[in-house]
């Protein structure tokens, strides 16, 4: 059995760059130290290793990524557990014992940090007579890159507000568990492809200032630029050592150039300097950043906080030198692929900057907070339009009409287009503003419609939602058999109210599948509302199976309705049909989206709806790759398309192309709570643990109903090793089967293994044996691999959905190396990617 994904039938793809990560990893261990005698031979600087040569004989060397003073930097693969890759910095100095157990110290602290701004660092190892470690792999580019390629006289505030926030989070974390980093510098600040913002080197600099590596006598400050005078004079660090290198950070990300230019914090001492104001910043917030740049401690910000809530408050910055500069950069960072800035708008539901007046404060109203509300132009919502017809039993019209011209105006590759889910979250007399801001767009296309017996009235307005102006608006009267014909009027003056160049003929795009018999168009919305109704009332998908059938009586050549059908069905084998009714369920789903396809080759939906099957109905993964690949080309603006394709390509262990499928889907469906729960389940096979605990806690946020949350979101603590927080998580909704699982994995982590055995039990009584794939996890995870084994034949024998987790499910890891499990992976037949 699958995990719940709340499968649901029915933009420009982010592509993220596999950008060189040489720029953090070469920076993350530099220092001025020397070699000398000690445990390990000094390998020279041309040393390298091999591609394909193996260190400890599990790291396989892929390719190199960066040199630093101390070691060169490679993109490693793990050999024991697929999909897992690694940075591992291979040390180029000498090191006597008691500083390697230093630095493994140093590691162990870092580790304990586990947070979404800080590099995971895992451990320091020995092959030989060479010393590397092994960190997470990174993409994307340092601030250091950063600001010398793209925004060499400095970034505004609004696009370094994000970074600073991030830094700053992690600033917190580090100094709430007593760790100073002592290195805070551009180098060892990381902005990923995903727009997070990674701190860099904690620990490693304090090992490297010390003796332990031979270092010569001198300031133990590893970069002096940015070092405290304290730390240039030698004392012991604390933590508001970092907030003035911070200080310096923010300084130079914003002008360009450092506060006391080439000099170090003494030499301004001894000569009285002062910080230069910026122009970018208020007054309030220019004394807020000379105070974290003290000289003297005593006189210096005291913690991270205050920093933050003083550049934070008070005045708007002023328009800096580096807008227009960071305009321009926008475009080449988009044709480069790096989406530091052009994924802005992910960022919009993280960080709590806005602007009212002339203030910046946070905000107190249930809107996301943002640096600037500057959506994509291209962008709309299409809120549900009003039904005015006096009847309540009428609502599936006007919300299905609405529907698909959501769907219509998605097809307009130009456009991008909030999703229904997030859209339909404004029913109830939606503020214009509210729904720009959350759904960060551009415009916002509202609208009523008022149905009488055959005929229809759609009144519909285009509203500019920085303006609040009016774009467009107008009245149709249509009868019913032309309802497909008005939502091509529709959807033409709205794209050409937008200046939006369209692609091909719109007319033929979206009547594509379509049907002119309204009876016909009427039974298919009803069996929409049904299929999208079944999470709150389960027996309604049968009410959408019999809806779409009555849709196909009225028109057998209504290819939407053939496709919704198929998801129906197949939705039905998996939720509730039982023994024999299950592959025949399939089988009319496969039947349903073949007809769809023959009717309309170039219908998304239709080619979804095949590769779900294939997925799931047969484990056919070749022919679901397939499918889903020419979804995506058909329909890149489809959250639903980019939802599940991204989650089988992450299933299948094509992380980069999933998780940026998926990514794109939270931005064009930000309210859905699917969209985070899939970008979380990605994250979690790709062994980001961090990241989908952050994720799944979104879905639960909006949706604090969702059980399966809760037990997905403690295996990912689980893999963090954080089994406290594993425990609480999974124990919230523990009459959920997904809560079991986890219990039964976690309490046996735990030791209380009488715990974990109860859990099973209750797993059992709920799914039977389509939780095959289920209760092999937890037997391997419980280390008793024959058991584990033998479920997995059952669910080969079942040929249980659950299995086209197999390749990459962490909970899996311990029987990797049985051969009876790589015969089983190899009948599955994964596609290579």
């Amino acid at each position: 059995m699958t995990l719940e994904h709340d499968r649901a039938p029915p933009s420009t793809d982010v592509s993220p760059l596999e950008t060189e990560v040489g720029s953090h990893a070469s920076e993350c261990f530099d220092s001025a130290s020397h070699g000398g005698p000690g445990q390990f031979e000094v390998i020279s600087s041309d040393e390298r290793l091999a591609i394909g040569q193996t260190l400890s004989g599990r790291y396989r060397i892929e390719r190199e990524l960066g040199e630093g003073g101390m070691g060169v930097v490679y993109l490693a693969t793990d050999e024991q557990v697929a999909g897992e890759t690694f940075a591992i910095k291979v040390l180029k100095k000498a090191l006597q014992p008691e500083a390697l157990e230093q630095l493994r110290e140093e590691v162990r602290k870092t580790r304990k940090l586990s947070h979404p701004n800080i590099i995971d660092v895992h451990s320091v190892n020995v092959d030989g007579t060479r010393l590397y470690v092994l960190m997470e792999y990174l993409e994307g580019k340092s601030l250091n890159a950063l600001l010398d390629e793209e925004f060499g006289r400095g970034m505004p505030f609004s696009h370094a507000w994000p970074i600073i926030e991030d830094v700053g989070a992690a600033l917190c974390n580090a100094h709430d568990h007593n760790v100073i980093h002592s290195d805070l510098k551009p180098a060892n600040i990381f902005v990923t492809t995903s727009g997070r913002t990674k701190l860099l080197d904690f620990g490693i600099a304090r090992v490297s200032r010390g003796p332990l590596l031979h270092a010569p006598a001198g300031p133990r400050a590893l970069t002096p630029a940015y070092a405290s005078c304290e730390m240039l004079e030698g004392k012991e660090a604390d933590r508001r050592d970092d907030i003035y290198s911070f200080a310096c950070v923010i300084y130079e990300m914003l002008c360009g150039e450092r506060p006391f230019g080439d000099i170090t914090a003494l030499g301004a001492r001894q000569d009285a300097a002062q910080m230069p104001p910026l122009q970018a910043l208020s007054r309030e917030q220019n004394a807020t950043l000379a105070r974290a740049l003290a000289f003297d401690r005593d006189t210096r910000t005291g913690t991270v906080e205050a920093l933050l809530a003083g550049l934070g408050a008070d005045s708007k910055p002023r328009s800096g030198p580096g807008a227009l500069l960071a305009a321009v950069s926008i475009a080449a960072l988009a044709a480069v692929g790096l989406s530091y800035l052009a994924l802005d708008r992910l960022w919009v539901s993280q960080h709590s900057v806005v602007i009212e007046g002339a203030a910046w404060n946070r905000q107190q109203a249930d809107l996301p907070a943002t640096a600037a509300f500057n959506p994509p132009p291209r962008s709309i919502a299409v809120v549900p339009f009003v039904n005015l017809s006096g009847d309540k039993e009428q609502e599936y019209f006007s919300d299905g009409l609405t529907e698909e011209l959501l769907n219509s105006l998605a097809q307009i590759k130009d456009l991008q287009v909030a999703a229904r889910t997030s859209s339909f979250s404004f029913r109830e007399h939606p503020d214009i503003v509210t729904v720009a801001h959350k759904l960060n767009v551009a415009a916002v296309l509202e609208g009523s419609v008022r149905r009488s017996a055959q005929t229809v009235r759609v009144t519909a307005q285009l509203i500019n939602a920085t303006t609040g102006f009016h774009l467009w608006s107008k009245t149709y009267d249509r009868d019913l058999g032309d309802v497909l014909k008005l939502q091509t009027e529709i959807a033409t003056a709205v794209a050409e109210a937008l200046k939006v160049t369209l692609l091909g003929d719109i007319s033929q795009k979206i009547e594509l599948g379509g049907t002119r018999n309204p009876a016909a168009f009427d039974a298919f919305l009803r069996g929409s509302k049904a299929f999208r109704s079944r999470r709150d009332e389960p027996k309604d998908i049968q009410t959408a199976i019999t809806e779409y059938t009555e849709a196909i009586r009225l028109d057998g050549d209504f290819a939407i309705a053939f496709a919704g059908r198929s998801f129906a069905l197949s939705v039905y084998a998996e939720e509730v049909a039982t023994g024999t009714a299950v592959r025949a369920a399939f089988e009319s789903a496969e039947a349903d989206a073949r007809r769809a396809i023959a009717l309309a080759p170039e219908l998304a939906e239709a080619r979804l709806a095949l590769a779900h099957v294939f997925e799931n109905g047969s484990l056919n993964f070749a022919r679901a790759r397939e499918e889903y690949e020419r979804a995506v080309a058909l329909a890149p603006g489809n959250a639903d398309v980019l939802r599940f394709s991204g989650l089988f390509a992450s299933y299948m262990g094509h992380f980069d192309t999933g998780s940026a499928a998926l990514r794109r889907a939270v931005v064009l469906d930000p309210l859905d709570r699917r969209s985070h729960t899939a970008l979380g389940e990605a994250l979690y096979v790709t062994r980001r643990y961090a990241e989908a605990t952050t994720a799944f806690a979104e879905a639960i946020r909006l949706n604090p109903g969702y059980k399966a949350a809760y037990g997905q979101r403690g295996l990912a603590f689980h893999g963090l090793g954080d089994l406290t927080s594993a425990r609480a998580s999974c124990e919230t909704k523990r009459d959920y089967w997904v809560s079991q699982q986890c219990l039964a994995v976690v309490y046996h982590k735990l030791g209380r293994h009488a715990d974990a055995e109860v859990e099973l039990p209750k797993i059992k009584a709920t799914l039977g044996q389509a939780g095959a794939y289920q209760y092999a996890t937890i037997y391997a995870q419980w280390g008793r691999h024959t058991k584990a084994l033998e479920w997995l034949d059952t669910a080969m024998r079942l040929r249980d959905p659950g299995l086209e987790l197999l390749k990459t499910d962490p909970l899996l890891d311990p029987l990797r190396r049985e051969s009876r499990f790589q015969a089983i992976e190899r009948a599955l037949n994964f596609p290579w990617y």
